[in-house]
């Protein structure tokens, strides 16, 4: 009987434990409401926040198109060693960074091998020439010997014609025949071997000739290597690379210098494929040197490159540019630079501030009312527009134009606290912006 009695107990102090702590939770959730602070209401109601509003307006901006190259010189020249040699002259004025002149001198090689080549081939020419001349006395006593011969084959043949004629009338015998043939055969062997003799001097005037052209071709040669030895300079630049020293062997095709013009130069620029429709030559371009600060450079668009990288997906374009070789400020080859191409866009558009933009939309001022409101965006426009009324440099071009008379913040990223009056000022003049009503947000933005 004990044991149940125990047991109804302790769940009834239990039960009023757990009605004691709901209940006490309760009056500690009364106290707190009951204590809670009320927000004050402004007492300066009349005084509204000033939100910066402008009116977006058409405009005909060229598009732009963003781009990166480097600058390399117009003319440049490598100078190559054309013959073999040891350096035996260097003067004081080849050093790298030194300003040369078209054909200036900048090391000299050994020649003496090649002079002496020169010196044979003048001797063999002098050999060829007195060969020559004495085959030309050869030939004139030849000549001069044949007409004779000639002559005397003409008188024995009349005299062993009228051997035969005494013979047929009995005046002579046979044996008279005989001998007058004999001297006419002497006759005609002598005048053959001359005429034999002869006909050898063209072929030994034409192999003399031969020779001569032969030599004359080593000497020039050999007199071209003695030119090749001293270096020069094939234009006017600056000395970019020279490595020679005295003693040391070259050989032939070995680079020995390079020698830029800083004077004319280039920038490849590489763009996107799709400014291909867009860009044209003749355009503005605007360069930026990267690493400088307002170091910009303008200039036009010179040439472009038919074929567009299909793996980079990329154009490129070139700008021409001439500069002073003593300019401080002037564009060195090697430096990388940021291109901005301006192209003509015929169509004028709605033009806005970039910080008036945010994740495509802006902020409209409707009837008291700030709204958001869905834009597309064309391109971006880096500059100041002054007819824009707005002193901001970074602006966005939209697909669609906006109605005009529309107003819009402009910072669109801005955030109003509810319950807070807000006081639009016009930036950009125009006849609206006295009529511009006081806009209380009651839920920030819609």
């Amino acid at each position: 009987m004990i044991a149940p009695h125990i047991s109804t107990r302790t769940r009834l102090i239990r039960a009023l434990l757990s009605v004691g702590m709901i209940g006490g939770s309760l009056a500690i959730l009364v106290i707190l409401a009951l204590t809670r602070p009320l927000p004050g209401l402004s007492d300066n109601r009349a005084e509204a926040q000033s939100i910066a509003v402008f009116q977006p307006m058409k405009i005909l901006l060229p598009r732009q198109w963003a781009g990166y190259g480097t600058v390399r010189a117009l003319d440049s020249a490598d100078v190559p060693a054309r013959v073999g040699a040891v350096v035996v002259e260097v003067p004081a004025t080849s050093k790298v960074g030194t300003a040369v002149t078209q054909g200036q001198f900048l090391v000299q090689l050994d020649d003496q091998d090649f002079r002496r080549i020169v010196d044979a081939s003048n001797q063999q020419l002098a050999a060829i020439d007195a060969q020559l001349s004495s085959l030309m006395v050869e030939e004139a006593g030849l000549e001069a010997r044949a007409k004779l011969a000639k002559e005397d084959v003409e008188l024995v043949r009349a005299d062993e014609q009228r051997v035969r004629d005494a013979v047929q009338s009995g005046a002579a015998v046979q044996r008279e025949i005989d001998r007058a043939r004999q001297m006419t055969l002497v006759a005609d062997r002598a005048e053959l071997l001359l005429r034999e003799a002869l006909s050898q001097v063209v072929p030994k005037r034409a192999a003399l000739y031969a020779q001569n052209e032969i030599q004359k071709t080593i000497r020039e040669n050999a007199q071209k290597n003695v030119d090749r030895c001293r270096i020069a300079s094939p234009i006017a630049g600056i000395l970019q690379r020279f490595d020679l020293e005295l003693g040391e062997n070259v050989v032939s095709g070995q680079v020995v210098a390079r020698v830029v013009d800083v004077e004319k130069i280039e920038i490849p620029i590489r763009m996107p494929a799709s400014a291909r429709g867009s860009i044209r030559i003749g355009d503005q371009v605007v360069i930026e040197v990267i690493g400088q600060i307002s170091r910009i450079v303008r200039s036009t668009v010179a040439r472009i490159e038919p074929e567009d990288d299909p793996i980079e997906r990329t154009m490129t374009v070139y700008v021409e540019m001439s500069q002073s070789a003593d300019a401080v400020d002037r564009l060195s080859p090697g430096m990388f630079v940021e291109a901005l191409v301006e192209s003509p866009d015929t169509t004028a558009r709605t033009v806005i501030p970039r910080r008036a933009l945010r994740a495509d939309r802006v902020l409209e001022f409707v009837d008291g009312t700030l709204r958001s409101r869905q834009v597309f965006v064309s391109h971006s426009y880096n500059g100041a527009i002054d007819s824009a009324g707005v002193s901001d440099v970074e602006w966005i071009v939209l697909k669609e134009s906006l109605a005009e008379g529309m107003m819009l913040a402009v910072d669109g990223g801005r955030t109003i606290a509810p319950g807070q009056r807000v006081q639009p000022k016009q930036l950009a003049p125009t006849t609206e912006a006295s009529k511009a009503p006081t806009a209380e947000v009651g839920a920030a933005i819609r």
